[in-house]
């Protein structure tokens, strides 16, 4: 890969919703893009070097696991009755979407 750009990060970040929830870190969209206007440099470095050197921050890997009731179920004693998500970092997320779009492209100019 190219190093990743100023203007991908930001995009990734721009473009995500403010919906939703952050990881255990509790460092959302809104507050990435308030940083954004002051460490945009930062931010764009680590997630460069993480790109670069194929790194994934244990941190990053950590994810809350939360259950969520499906409505309309007549029994919630009953495991099927919930739905599991997981709440990530959004630096993580933001990682992934830049790796995520590259390989599309790629895909998509070669075909596959």
């Amino acid at each position: 890969f190219q190093d990743v750009t100023l203007d991908e990060v930001r995009e990734a970040i721009f473009d995500a919703s403010m919906n939703t929830s952050p990881g255990h870190s509790q460092v959302s969209y809104k507050v990435l893009r308030w940083a954004w206007q002051v460490a945009s440099t930062e931010i764009h470095t680590l997630i460069r070097k993480c790109l670069r050197n194929g790194f994934h921050p244990r941190e990053w890997r950590k994810a809350i696991a939360v259950a969520l009731r499906k409505p309309r179920k007549p029994d919630y004693s009953n495991p099927r009755a919930y739905r599991l998500i997981q709440l990530l970092e959004c630096l993580r997320k933001i990682l992934e979407k830049i790796v995520a779009r590259r390989l599309s492209f790629l895909a998509g100019k070669h075909n596959l």
